[in-house]
């Protein structure tokens, strides 16, 4: 009669084929960090395309502007985008953003009736307090339930260019108190950016000042990254120029290439690569 033994692995084997998978494995992540980068890029493009979008379907509903001399309705609409921010209060930040009056045209017609514009920021905070999915960058750190943006409007050259006046050197696509136009873009629409994604300084979609409306300094480099004024993906972000389109600029674009395609009238050559 034969007896049939089984062998079972040998300390050596295990330790073998434990190190076998460990390399497969090492091997397979950047493999699927690449894909998982690429769908959050993809995923804020989207995101920043409804923005820019939404911006011009706001632009191209007639609204009365206001008479300086009776306060009242003037028949003759102007077309225009919105100024930075809107409604009561003494500082950018205590007044309603610009995301605010686009919130119709990028599905949140609700939440934007929940709004009072005649009450400051801080007496719509209900509203105010909501996450917005379009507002946020899939690889932005941002807390869950934290109703804030990871895009901006960009104001042109100068952290004080969001409150310079209309026609002042270095403007950009947006003011606090300024509006711009398609016509006002002097530039072109296809050289100016609009909207650009960041990590740094993220606060409030819903109100005023610098977590909206901001700045450039082509002093502070690097442009992208940890930290820093633009970013959001491994080594660049995204932006929206002022046509519609969106793409890709990486961290290690020339801060002058980038400035001169923030500012709507500064005539310079358009080059973002």
């Amino acid at each position: 009669m034969f007896r049939c033994t089984r062998r079972g692995f040998t300390l050596t084997e295990f330790l073998v084929v434990v190190a076998i998978i460990a390399v497969v494995v090492a091997m397979c992540l950047p493999a699927t960090r690449r894909v998982r980068e690429a769908g959050a890029r993809a995923k804020c493009m989207n995101h920043l395309k409804q923005l820019i979008l939404g911006l011009h379907n706001y632009h191209d509903t007639d609204r009365p502007t206001p008479s300086p001399a009776t306060n009242s309705g003037d028949p003759v609409a102007v077309r225009s985008f919105p100024p930075g921010c809107f409604g009561p209060g003494a500082t950018p930040e205590e007044r309603l953003s610009w995301v605010v009056p686009v919130l119709p045209f990028v599905e949140q017609n609700a939440r934007f009736h929940q709004f009072d514009a005649a009450k400051a920021y801080a007496g719509n905070s209900q509203p105010a307090g909501v996450v917005v999915s379009v507002l946020l960058c899939s690889a932005g750190d941002v807390p869950a339930g934290a109703a804030v943006t990871n895009y901006v409007a960009l104001a042109g050259i100068g952290h004080d260019a969001a409150g310079r006046p209309a026609g002042a050197a270095g403007n950009g696509f947006m003011g606090y108190d300024r509006t711009t136009s398609f016509g006002t873009i002097a530039d072109g629409t296809a050289n100016t950016i609009a909207l650009a994604e960041t990590r740094a300084g993220v606060g409030p979609w819903a109100r005023g000042g610098g977590s909206t409306v901001r700045g450039f300094d082509p002093a502070d480099v690097p442009v992208g990254g940890e930290g820093r004024p633009f970013g959001s993906h491994a080594s660049g972000f995204n932006v929206a120029l002022a046509d519609g389109s969106v793409r890709f600029v990486r961290d290690s674009i020339d801060p002058r290439k980038l400035a001169a395609a923030i500012t709507v009238a500064g005539g310079e050559p358009f080059d973002l690569d």
